[in-house]
């Protein structure tokens, strides 16, 4: 079983840390990947955009202006401008991809979300190049984003994300991808259920209270996105402990 199947096959369930752990340290930067590893997330999930000379970092929103107070784009500045002008809340650098993936190596599984179908070659063969495809799974919400990673190799791991009722599930299955990441309320034990006989996994996002945490749990989710990477790692021991 390739690795990163095999973290989602954890019980009761793998620990995802979103942007990191965006509720506990700047999201998306290197400090806070590791954060999320340190503090016992299995996968961290990152986003992924490309800058005016064509370079990838690690970016939610189509600006740095919520993040850094900056309205622009990253494709109307260079890295080497990004590098030196834009501080993620006022004190990270924003990290390139190759930064990311040289920093988790082998600790921890990898969600790559694609903001930007175009951009879909250059990471591919920028994880390639650090040798994690079984450690990573490429997730976005563009079907076709998806569709042309398995068109560069069908071996590499895919998962769609949606946050509407609208045959996600379904669509996940035609696209040969093996994971749907669905908001977790759209989690539902009729939802995950249908997706475990098509062989898909489960991934909810994002959980970070005790009454989604419990939706999720009664849903028998694969696994849970959190901003809060030390809470649900202390409630899944909790479960672990009491048997």
């Amino acid at each position: 079983m390739d690795r990163v199947i095999k973290l989602l096959s954890v019980k009761p369930f793998a620990v995802v840390g979103h942007r990191g752990s965006k509720e506990e340290c700047a999201e998306n930067t290197l400090p806070c990947l590791e954060y999320a590893i340190e503090n016992g997330a299995e996968i961290v999930e990152f986003d992924v955009r490309q800058t005016k000379d064509g370079e990838l970092i690690l970016l939610h929103d189509e600006t740095f202006e919520r993040v850094a107070g900056l309205n622009k784009k990253p494709s109307e500045l260079t890295l080497k401008e990004i590098k030196e002008t834009v501080r993620v809340f006022g004190e990270f650098e924003v990290p390139t991809l190759e930064e990311a993936l040289k920093l988790i190596k082998n600790r921890a599984g990898i969600f790559v979300e694609i903001k930007e179908p175009k951009t879909v070659g250059k990471i591919v063969e920028t994880v390639r190049r650090f040798g994690n495809t079984d450690l990573t799974m490429f997730i976005s919400f563009y079907p076709e984003a998806l569709a042309e990673v398995k068109s560069i190799d069908k071996n590499l791991f895919t998962g769609l994300i949606y946050s509407k009722p609208n045959g996600g599930i379904l669509e996940a299955k035609k696209l040969k991808a093996e994971a749907v990441l669905p908001r977790w309320p759209l989690a539902t034990p009729k939802a995950v259920a249908f997706a475990h006989r098509l062989r898909l996994k489960v991934i909810a996002w994002v959980v970070n209270d005790e009454k989604s945490l419990n939706r999720c749990l009664e849903a028998k989710v694969d696994a849970i996105a959190t901003d809060r990477v030390s809470w649900l790692v202390e409630e899944k021991k909790k479960l672990t402990d009491t048997g």
